[in-house]
């Protein structure tokens, strides 16, 4: 047997094992390597892989394969994991592959990297300042990037905010550096996101901020943060109320925005999963899976009630649920997710049907009072008991039923979509 295959029989790790390893190094690749989360990210890392030195030594070689400064901060501070000797010869093998790339020998107490970009005193008249925005409709995440003059010192700041699925903050950071370095960071971003940067307005960066600081939603490590990248944002604050979604759809001439029925709503929420962040709003799943409980308890009593009497009951039992499982505040991320995912698919040209269905959605989700009460939150409910626990409530195998038999009527349809074990038809690929 060749030394190859040995090391793959040794790093053999489960599926699940191999999903927490792409959501390690997913993680990662959104550090930034003098970006005070960095250090925490990987405390949280050494938690996670405590006891589990197949997964580390699995991270580690995926690391030394991936290289760049937070990879190597990451490898020495997490390579005294694994200890089986078996296992120590992958991790020397990534030392090596580090070191070819010009990194030098670590430790496990490494220190921090000192950060190599100190301020530099520049020319107000020679800075743009300027904001970028780059996204993944799939992921739900958008990165904001600004260069920013700042008249307190003469100097010029990078500005980053790091939004994840549902409207959290991963990131809020300010850095001194040159715009060739900020335009080269802005690069590795769009790189990681497989995404182009458009340019926003400087005050929607501030807003969107101001937005993650009401909904309690920046991490404690970068709370310190939020005042200087407030006070360098404030003199570009839009004097415009409205959206900024709206102030660009205004500025491309385009007609009024379209009225969309709430059952039309239903209707794409249903079919369209990939506009809503699934894994991250049923992280935790034991709520749906009380109201799964439930709901079957109703549809498959033993004592035969008429048939309106258990509609009325599933419908009571649905909007209860709902309202537990989607608070307000939790609507109103959702509402910002879906304010933010219209925009970014605005400013990348796509189809204004998708645009206007996905805005109408954040506009919806912005003015409920009571969760419980909205169809389309029920119905993301109904999705997500189908999706996960494979059970169907009579409302949304009754809407598929007819969806379905509209999508083979359709003439201009070419989309494929898979059927999951439950019944529920989804385009291809959505939740794989």
């Amino acid at each position: 047997m060749s030394k190859k295959k040995k090391s793959a029989d040794l790093l053999k790790i489960s599926e699940n094992e191999k999903s927490e390893l792409s959501f390690f190094i997913d993680r990662l690749r959104m550090q930034d390597p003098q970006g005070p989360s960095l250090e925490n990210c990987l405390r949280s890392l050494k938690q996670s892989l405590v006891h589990r030195e197949a997964l580390a030594a699995a991270l580690l070689e995926a690391l030394s394969h991936e290289g760049g400064p937070v990879c190597f901060r990451a490898f020495c501070a997490l390579q005294g994991i694994v200890q089986d000797k078996r296992l120590t010869r992958i991790v020397r093998q990534a030392a090596y592959r580090f070191r070819q790339k010009g990194f030098g020998v670590c430790d496990e107490t490494s220190a921090p990297m000192k950060d190599s970009s100190p301020v530099v005193l520049v020319k107000a008249q020679e800075v743009k300042n300027e904001a970028y925005l780059a996204g993944s409709v799939k992921d739900h995440m958008f990165q904001y990037g600004a260069y920013v003059f700042s008249k307190d010192d003469d100097s010029a700041y990078a500005l980053y905010l790091a939004v994840s699925p549902g409207f959290s903050c991963e990131h809020v950071g300010i850095y001194p550096m040159s715009r060739k370095e900020f335009k080269e960071r802005l690069r590795k971003v769009a790189e990681f996101l497989q995404s182009p940067m458009r340019e926003v307005s400087l005050g929607h960066m501030a807003r969107v901020l101001e937005s993650l600081v009401s909904l309690k939603r920046i991490p404690a490590e970068d709370r310190a943060n939020v005042p200087r990248v407030r006070r360098l944002l404030e003199p570009y604050a839009l004097q415009d109320p409205r959206p900024y979604f709206l102030q660009v759809w205004d500025q491309k001439g385009l007609a009024p925005l379209r009225e969309v029925d709430l059952p039309d709503l239903v209707d794409f929420i249903t079919l369209n999963l990939e506009f809503v962040p699934y894994r991250e709003l049923f992280s935790d799943k034991s709520a749906l899976e009380r109201c799964v409980t439930a709901l079957k308890t109703i549809q498959d009593g033993v004592i035969t009630v008429p048939e309106h009497l258990t509609q009325e009951r599933l419908d009571k039992g649905l909007r209860e649920a709902t309202r537990e499982i989607f608070p307000l505040e939790v609507c109103r991320g959702l509402a910002k997710d879906w304010e933010e995912l219209a925009l970014w698919t605005l400013l990348d040209g796509e189809d204004l049907y998708l645009v206007e269905k996905i805005f109408a959605l954040s506009l919806h989700a912005q003015a409920l009072e009571d969760s419980g009460s909205s169809p389309v939150m029920r119905r993301i409910v109904e999705v997500a008991m189908a999706v996960f626990f494979n059970f169907l409530t009579p409302d949304l195998e009754a809407d598929l039923r007819r969806l379905e038999a509209l999508e083979e009527d359709s003439e201009d349809s070419d989309e494929e979509l898979d059927r999951t074990p439950s019944g529920l038809y989804v385009p291809r690929g959505v939740l794989e």
